[in-house]
């Protein structure tokens, strides 16, 4: 996982009504990863003219990447990972508002990185 990712696709399906599904990458939304050799990371999210970033550490944990987020509060969070081919697909759990009613609810995420 060292180098820099840009994500291919970041897909948000519902866990209410799972035909609620976003695929924010087509939105217009796009997704960086960098990851140091120290397992250091630095995220950011642009959409909407907007862009948020996060850094921590990262390990892995059997077949679940572990994000130790630090900035800009701590928490942590996992997603499954697999490889395939040189792309890496991440899946867990995220908190979206499909219907923009300001609300957010509980959702699962895929995202496709590629090496950049």
């Amino acid at each position: 996982m060292v180098g820099e990712w840009i994500a291919e696709s970041m897909v948000a399906t519902s866990k209410i009504t799972s035909s609620s599904v976003v695929d924010i990458t087509a939105q217009g939304a796009t997704f960086t990863l960098s990851v140091q050799p120290s397992g250091r990371y630095t995220a950011t999210l642009s959409r909407y003219g907007q862009s948020a970033s996060e850094s921590g550490m990262l390990t892995l944990d059997g077949s679940d990447m572990v994000f130790m987020r630090q900035l800009p509060s701590p928490e942590d969070s996992r997603a499954h990972w697999e490889q395939v081919g040189s792309s890496v697909i991440l899946t867990g759990d995220t908190q979206f508002d499909f219907n923009l009613d300001v609300s957010s609810e509980a959702a699962t995420l895929r995202t496709v990185l590629v090496p950049r």
